[in-house]
């Protein structure tokens, strides 16, 4: 029975060093972090799940995981792939700011991947309101819904596809550069841009309906009035919401109404 005893614990602690060697085989073997700077690099270490180090299969079931957790914190998109037995590799990038929007009296984001979150939550510098270029957006589209925008970083509740249109077509215009405001909405179904804009001390509303002017360049035509314009001094409404004709209407402080053909 001693005998029998002796054998047995020798084959338990043979089987518990077999475990321990089959361990240390499916241990992490290689792991690189591709992030763009080390705050973003840290904030994954942060919550990195730890158990993925000895046993590295658990990596294939948390990573999508540890993408949806850090992709909803901050505003950065990660990505990780198995690049050999054990071997792993995860991405991590900021995402790329396009537009400042205000909604429910704060300022967002809204990223070129078309993710959205509120500035005043994220510490990047890159972020920050003065470091986001161009007008801020106001959207009636947004403003409709009366709960709550969700927390974190979240996928753009509206498409953001006629903008992008937009921009494609008026941003290489040197008057865009003055834009301070831009609300974006709808007028007898079809889409309006009034646009708010401070040029050499002067206040200009400008509406615009694209539709309107299929097949000519708005942008040109409004770049030889606003030159024309600033010699005459004065605010001004430009209206660029009827087929064939522009309209100029005062502002206060404004000195001249009529139309341009």
């Amino acid at each position: 029975m001693r005998r029998l005893g002796v054998l047995f614990l020798a084959f338990l602690l043979g089987g518990a060093w077999r475990l321990k060697e089959y361990d240390a085989w499916m241990s992490l073997s290689g792991y690189c972090v591709d992030a763009q700077g080390p705050a973003l690099e840290q904030r994954l270490w942060d919550v990195f799940p730890s158990r993925c180090l000895g046993f590295w299969p658990w990596l294939l079931r948390d990573a999508d995981g540890l993408r949806e957790f850090l992709e909803r914190a901050i505003p950065a998109s990660v990505d990780t792939r198995m690049e050999g037995l054990g071997r792993f590799v995860t991405t991590i990038r900021w995402l790329t700011p396009w537009l400042k929007v205000k909604w429910h009296e704060r300022l967002w984001c809204i990223s070129k991947e078309g993710r959205m979150w509120d500035l005043s939550e994220t510490e990047a510098p890159a972020f920050s309101a003065e470091a986001i270029k161009g007008p801020v957006w106001r959207l009636p589209a947004l403003e409709g819904g009366l709960r709550a925008p969700p927390s974190g970083v979240f996928a753009s509740p509206i498409s953001t596809d006629v903008i992008a249109d937009f921009m494609d077509e008026y941003r290489r215009c040197a008057w865009f550069d003055t834009a301070r405001e831009i609300v974006w909405d709808r007028r007898a179904g079809m889409d309006l841009f009034r646009l708010t804009l401070l040029r050499g001390g002067q206040s200009f509303e400008v509406l615009i309906q694209r539709e309107k002017y299929a097949g000519q360049d708005l942008g040109v035509a409004l770049e030889e009035i606003f030159a024309r314009l600033s010699k005459e001094g004065g605010n001004h409404l430009i209206d660029a919401t009827y087929e064939g004709k522009i309209l100029l209407r005062n502002l206060p402080g404004g000195s001249q109404e009529g139309s341009m053909k």
